[in-house]
């Protein structure tokens, strides 16, 4: 855990960077409150989900780190992976625990003050289902959102410039992960084309399963998915690092 500790005293050592992590994240969620109230200004019920939609999905989003795509493809574009090869650390696990770092201190300077902010909101008719269910969903969400993202960092040896594919991924996930926006608002076809696509796993998924929408028999389906989902980025993951060491010119054999 030597780079987890690294990364996170890194992460919190800028007091003003703290500050305002601090304060963008809480003028994030108050705007997009203020839009959520703007145009459900007629329906309270929408207004008081949105409000709790729109808060605990900027929590789970803390939980999804996407640079480690940045860490793993300027190491195999630079030719700085061949070196990491003679390191005691897989270089993903040396990736995940930066990246992991990274989300302890977001939780901290970010998700923390989010929290008593907007605890008010958070308690008001408080109606949350399945805890350990979401927990577990948000858990494996993370692991497929790292995979994603890492097999984007490993195919940069075949793309050369990864980001914009990872803008391309940011966007899809932005539109299609039910982060922003509820699946279930958005048009028929779009809505298809989600479900069709692991994204809404990320946050469509837990937060269905928080409150309260999500049938449980259909719950243990899409859990089965999410593991098949995670499964295939962990094969793909495995294949491009197997031919991202083929590419690779280890100095003194």
């Amino acid at each position: 855990m030597h780079f987890f500790k690294i990364s996170l005293k890194n992460s919190i050592v800028y007091r003003w960077s703290v500050l305002f992590s601090i304060i963008g994240s809480i003028l994030y969620v108050a705007i997009s409150l203020m839009l959520w109230r703007f145009l459900y200004r007629n329906d309270a019920d929408m207004i008081a989900y949105m409000t709790k939609y729109t808060i605990v999905s900027n929590i789970i989003s803390m939980f999804y780190a996407r640079g480690i795509s940045g860490r793993i493809g300027d190491k195999v574009a630079t030719g700085a992976f061949a070196t990491d090869l003679i390191r005691p650390v897989h270089l993903f696990t040396m990736a995940w625990q930066m990246e992991l770092a990274g989300i302890c201190a977001n939780l901290l300077m970010r998700g923390l003050p989010v929290i008593l902010v907007y605890l008010p909101f958070l308690i008001a008719n408080a109606g949350y289902y399945n805890l350990f269910a979401v927990f577990l969903s948000v858990a494996l969400g993370h692991m497929l959102f790292l995979l994603i993202y890492s097999l984007l960092g490993f195919s940069a040896f075949i793309l050369i410039e990864i980001w914009p594919f990872r803008r391309l991924i940011d966007d899809t996930i932005r539109l299609l992960a039910g982060g922003f926006i509820p699946l279930a608002i958005l048009p028929a076809f779009v809505g298809h084309i989600a479900h069709a696509l692991p994204f809404r796993f990320l946050y469509s998924f837990p937060l269905e399963l928080l409150f309260g929408k999500a049938d449980m028999d259909k719950a243990f389906e899409n859990f089965a998915v999410l593991i098949v989902w995670i499964s295939v980025f962990g094969l793909l993951n495995a294949l491009m690092y197997r031919q991202a060491l083929k590419k690779a010119v280890v100095q003194g054999g």
